[in-house]
């Protein structure tokens, strides 16, 4: 079970292992393309190692359809990240899903049972930060995204 520890939900290995064994737990530190719940569905939890203990902690929330680029991609583009970020509003337009094209990186958090949302699986990244895009922002720069997060993947 998970315990709150300043200020933070926690999860111990304990707590993880079955989670991972079951297939719930996904490696986003490469980036990518997130496919899952929205936030008005409750979200991708987001987990990291916490300090140098054995415990990880829930970071964020993140909902399917945003991007999200790996820490070398996050600290050499953070300016034009930050741009393409910000160039789309996300209350003035409905969002669709779009068909995700040939070659994109894919993290995928669907809920483990289809028809029951609330088992979504985790996503796992390192203790660098790594920017996420918005969704809007992503359907429209969802090739370049991916070219430029695969570009500091080497």
């Amino acid at each position: 079970m998970p315990i709150e520890k300043d200020g933070k939900i926690m999860f111990t290995l304990a707590d993880l292992k079955p989670i991972a064994e079951g297939n719930g737990i996904v490696d986003g530190t490469f980036g990518g393309l997130i496919l899952g719940n929205p936030h008005s569905d409750g979200g991708i939890k987001v987990i990291r190692q916490y300090k140098d203990e054995e415990f990880y902690e829930v970071i964020a929330e993140f909902e399917g359809w945003e991007y999200i680029l790996n820490p070398l991609a996050t600290t050499k583009e953070m300016e034009y990240l930050t741009k393409l970020n910000s160039e789309c509003d996300e209350t003035s337009e409905l969002f669709t899903e779009f068909e995700i094209p040939n070659g994109i990186e894919i993290i995928d958090t669907r809920p483990i049972f289809e028809n029951i949302k609330e088992t979504n699986k985790f996503i796992l990244l390192s203790e660098w930060s790594q920017f996420i895009i918005n969704k809007h922002s992503t359907k429209k720069y969802l090739t370049e995204l991916d070219n430029l997060n695969k570009k500091y993947s080497k």
